[in-house]
């Protein structure tokens, strides 16, 4: 099993923004290639939109290892992605990062990440985002206070509050 990705994504002046710190998908996209002999033939060279995470690579190669995958353990095993079982996976995932500094320099943030939405929580300056990433897959057009999104930005704020008590 040979796995190569990276640690984070990279602003390169996007945003007016540098470095890696903020939800938006320059800074949490990240490569992910699976060389894995387990693999059905018809998938080599396929990608796969799914949303992987770094936590699901230590059940991906615990399982490739025929190591049961502790319950404790956050993550999927990557491999029901390309191994044809039929599994339920992630349609949306918490992301944060904490302030770093002082709130001026790298504040705080929190995101819920949907394929359709992204919401965003700036808790040092108590300031929501969202966009629509169908529409505006560059995310430069904060949504929020569109009357039409109303009922998406309440359900998304409801559920990042949840997503976050979880993993306190």
């Amino acid at each position: 099993l040979v796995i190569f990705t990276t640690d984070n994504g990279l602003y390169s002046g996007e945003h007016g923004l540098a470095d890696k710190w903020y939800p938006h998908e320059e800074s949490i996209r990240v490569p992910l290639i699976i060389k894995d002999p387990r693999m059905p033939k018809h998938k080599i060279g396929q990608t796969n939109d799914e949303f992987t995470l770094n936590v699901d690579l230590a059940p991906t190669i615990l399982s490739a290892a025929g190591i049961d995958v502790p319950e404790r353990m956050q993550g999927k095993d990557i491999s029901a992605l390309y191994m044809n079982k039929n599994s339920q996976w992630r349609k949306e995932f918490f992301y944060e990062h904490p302030r770093m500094f002082d709130k001026e320099t790298i504040p705080a943030s929190q995101a819920l990440i949907r394929k359709r939405f992204k919401y965003f929580w700036w808790p040092d300056y108590k300031l929501e985002q969202l966009f629509d990433m169908t529409n505006d897959p560059y995310e430069e057009e904060d949504v929020v206070k569109d009357p039409k999104r109303k009922e998406i930005v309440k359900e998304m704020r409801v559920r990042m509050r949840k997503l976050r008590k979880e993993v306190k």
